[in-house]
């Protein structure tokens, strides 16, 4: 199984999102819907092949996307429609006060990386959000293990202008900033 870290996402994150930068600034003009399209459909099937997996970029058991190594397959060797596991399970959400539900849903899946992108200003919008997510992420970390085997990233970007992104990994004391390498 290929463990993808924080900042191995991170860095397949920055690189992709360097190489797709016009394209990207074109889609945050676009209306919501047509944003999270350009998303699910152009950025994270490039993050998953930069990391050496494969994209399911629709709904699999209501997660927004996620990565997999390797399809799953029935009891006479085909392909089945579902991953054996899941490698990064991801959630995209446009609004920062909206986006508790989906780290909650996070927490429900087995996966090494769960991935939370969404849109909050730095400073106090920032700090209020980890902090509510901790308070998600502590009461669901049943093993004692989401520091270690499940993994939990979230990526900030800026509102409306998403000029820059922030990525905060989860530590034994909550969430810390990942400076750049």
């Amino acid at each position: 199984m290929n463990r993808i870290t924080p900042k191995d996402f991170r860095n397949a994150f920055e690189e992709v999102m360097k190489s797709e930068r016009d394209a990207f600034r074109t889609a945050v003009g676009f209306e919501t819907k047509s944003y999270n399209y350009f998303i699910r459909s152009n950025i994270l099937p490039k993050i998953a092949r930069s990391l050496g997996l494969l994209s399911w970029n629709k709904d699999y058991y209501s997660l927004e996307a996620m990565f997999y190594e390797e399809r799953g397959t029935d009891n006479l060797g085909n392909h089945a429609p579902y991953a054996k596991w899941i490698s990064v399970a991801l959630e995209h959400e446009n609004s920062g006060q909206k986006s508790h539900a989906l780290m909650n849903k996070l927490q429900l899946f087995n996966a090494p990386l769960k991935v939370l992108i969404t849109y909050a200003d730095e400073g106090a919008d920032t700090d209020t959000l980890l902090r509510r997510y901790e308070k998600i992420i502590g009461a669901a970390d049943v093993f004692d293990d989401f520091t270690t085997l499940r993994r939990q990233l979230v990526i900030l970007g800026t509102p409306k202008t998403v000029r820059k992104w922030r990525f905060y990994a989860y530590e034994s004391d909550g969430f810390v900033l990942m400076l750049p390498t």
